[in-house]
């Protein structure tokens, strides 16, 4: 586990170690001082208690950088008990929304209350926002927390602690000038259906250690599909109303079946397994992208016009690459992998990657692209193209352009 090395947690470490020999002598003291009914011990023992016990406060870490190096494979260390972090980067524009991600270690490491504080000094701290009683559903886990009266504040506070005192471990903490919650509030999840039919494998035991409220979990994942697939909530999109997810002792990686409302989702424990033989965050990261993938399945409109999956190859390439188009958009694709060649036609990450490239062109693009699948009445990529970035344009065009791109990579 790589942990935060500031000399704050030295200086933690040697005064906690001494408190309860100084708490110890501080008792005596007074203990005494009743005995005797010594006034002026009475003041030697305040003015020696304040001493001592100030020394045992627990000093404040400002600005650990791996609560925001982006990276969730290094972590901060805590104490057991009410650990304080400030974030003194001289905000300039109101924070609207924050993330706390779990970490990799046990759940029982998990902040579970905190308190969040803004200043505009430094020195006076006013409530931001507070929660009590989170759950994060796995490891390496965001959970998001819009605040409902933002203002200017110059620095933040995050006052965290765990469920049973034990010592604290924050994967990262990352703050939003947006209101990252605005426009999905009315999404409508749907119920999971969560089946082990493999209970004894390993692979089973390790998607465990990592998931560890798998409905909340495929819910999460639900929902930032259709967030990268769609505008808001209140777009017209398939009803998928349950997700049977099944985890299966197979030869294989996943496989979607079914069509809205009910989707049916397997996960081979195998592959989990094999996945883990690198590392717990290794296999989140699998574990995230192959859902990813499944998921838009489920929420991707169908292309019209041209045959079906089976009998068509651009119906299936258009499938298959809008769904790992949405995997690389949501970061769970390793971006070395994109390599200059192929064609757009062949489908899966060739033609993933060169979607989610099209936002370099507009932020938009991918769920420009999906739009296009809605309605073209006969689909193909060079009318989507054409649709999305004028008539000017068609796709081998701009997928040259891409190859250049690559090239120069």
């Amino acid at each position: 586990m790589n942990k935060s090395t500031s000399s704050d947690w030295h200086f933690r470490a040697s005064v906690t170690g001494s408190c309860f020999f100084l708490w110890i002598v501080n008792a005596l003291l007074i203990l005494f001082c009743l005995m005797k009914k010594l006034c002026y011990i009475n003041i030697f023992v305040l003015v020696v208690g304040s001493f001592l016990l100030s020394a045992c406060r627990e000093k404040v870490s400002v600005n650990v950088k791996e609560l925001s190096d982006g990276d969730p494979t290094t972590y901060y260390t805590g104490t057991e008990k009410l650990n304080r972090v400030v974030f003194d980067s001289q905000y300039s524009i109101p924070i609207q929304s924050y993330k706390i991600y779990s970490s990799g270690e046990v759940p029982a490491h998990d902040p579970v209350n905190w308190v969040l504080k803004g200043s505009y000094d430094g020195k006076n701290w006013v409530v931001v926002d507070e929660r009590k009683d989170q759950r994060f559903c796995s490891r390496y886990q965001e959970i998001l927390c819009p605040i409902t009266n933002p203002s200017n504040y110059k620095q933040y506070m995050l006052e965290a602690e765990t469920a049973g005192n034990d010592t604290l471990v924050i994967g990262d903490v990352s703050f939003s000038e947006k209101n990252l919650v605005t426009d999905w509030e009315d999404f409508n999840y749907p119920e999971v259906d969560f089946e082990v039919l493999a209970p004894d494998t390993k692979g089973a035991a390790i998607y465990a250690d990592l998931v560890q409220d798998p409905d909340a979990y495929i819910k999460y994942h639900a929902r930032k599909v259709a967030e990268i697939l769609f505008y808001t909530a209140k777009d017209t999109m398939n009803d998928v109303q349950t997700i049977h997810y099944t985890l299966k002792d197979y030869d294989g990686v996943s496989a979607k079946s079914g069509n809205p409302p009910a989707i049916y989702i397997e996960y081979s424990t195998r592959h989990i397994e094999k996945s883990m033989n690198e590392s717990l965050y290794k296999l989140d990261f699998e574990t995230r992208g192959v859902l990813f993938h499944e998921l838009v399945h489920a929420y991707q409109f169908e292309p019209k016009g041209i045959g079906s999956y089976s009998t068509n190859k651009e119906f299936w390439a258009c499938i298959e690459g809008m769904a790992d188009a949405v995997r690389a958009e949501s970061g769970f694709f390793d971006m070395s992998t994109r390599k200059p060649g192929g064609n757009w036609m062949d489908g899966y990450r060739t033609t993933g990657f060169f979607i989610q490239w099209l936002k370099t062109k507009d932020p938009d693009a991918i769920r420009k692209f999906h739009l296009t699948v809605r309605d073209l009445d006969v689909w193909s990529f060079d009318k989507a193209i054409k649709s999305i970035f004028g008539e000017e344009s068609g796709i081998e065009s701009m997928w040259n352009e891409y190859q250049a791109f690559l090239t120069k990579e």
